[in-house]
């Protein structure tokens, strides 16, 4: 019954919000934000898949949910503790965001259960044609390129459960704040020299599959350097941005 009634909002008052979210999103990211998609129709036709995406910033899930709403369903997995978070609760709820990992304040067998359950859901919420937004990286990046460290699992762990699905790369360029930034000249004719931040999402269906019949480092080695196959690192020699010397 509880289940029954959960869809029944989910068809209805859930999908009036997730519009009327989807509204708002938009247009704030219009404003604000000079956005490029790549590749957008290669999820036109997709079945329900997961999307390993690159995390520099907090507006990732929602610039990608956003975007991609008007051509897939995406789901995007949150951190246990952001989705029972109070403040944040409802708003992820209604999107159809998904909760994963566990407080490691809870005994093994507990956290083992969750991560089942966890692992379950994403084969039903796939299974009925939606996509999953997973970030690989766990939380936001501190640097310019992504690092995947070799014992985060979430990536392996569903897609060795859930088998031959089909899985999209996506690379954000522009939002992290180690990135240099470019802007357009949208907001000049106010006198605001900075303009909309120009973001680009790359979306790559993935050619060749992902080998989760290797160990997990070598698996996580494997999707870093995909996400960071068309950056360079940068030297002390080569710094991001040259800071302006501070006035005395």
């Amino acid at each position: 019954m509880a289940k029954k009634i959960r869809r029944a909002l989910d068809a209805t008052l859930g999908r009036w919000m997730r519009h009327f979210f989807f509204i708002l999103l938009r247009s704030y990211y219009g404003l604000f934000f000079n956005i490029s998609i790549a590749d957008k129709a290669a999820l036109q036709d997709q079945p329900g898949g997961l999307i390993l995406s690159t995390h520099g910033s907090r507006h990732d899930g929602p610039i990608v949910a956003a975007l991609l709403y008007t051509t897939r369903r995406v789901r995007p997995a949150v951190a246990y503790s952001e989705y029972y978070s109070p403040l944040q609760w409802f708003p992820l709820m209604i999107s159809g965001c998904v909760p994963m990992s566990s407080p490691k304040t809870w005994t093994p067998d507990r956290r083992a259960a969750q991560k089942t359950k966890a692992l379950q859901a994403l084969r039903n919420i796939i299974g009925n044609g939606n996509t999953i937004l997973l970030f690989p990286g766990g939380g936001i990046k501190k640097q310019r390129m992504e690092i995947i460290q070799p014992h985060f699992s979430g990536a392996y762990d569903t897609i060795k459960e859930l088998g031959d699905i089909p899985v999209t790369i996506i690379k954000i360029r522009g939002l992290s704040p180690h990135e240099t930034q470019r802007r357009d000249m949208f907001w000049r004719f106010l006198g605001i020299s900075k303009g909309r931040r120009h973001v680009l999402i790359d979306i790559q269906p993935l050619d060749a599959p992902l080998n989760t019949s290797v160990p997990l480092a070598e698996f996580n080695a494997d999707l870093e350097a995909r996400f960071n196959s068309d950056l360079t690192p940068h030297t002390p020699e080569q710094p991001l941005a040259a800071k302006k010397p501070s006035r005395q």
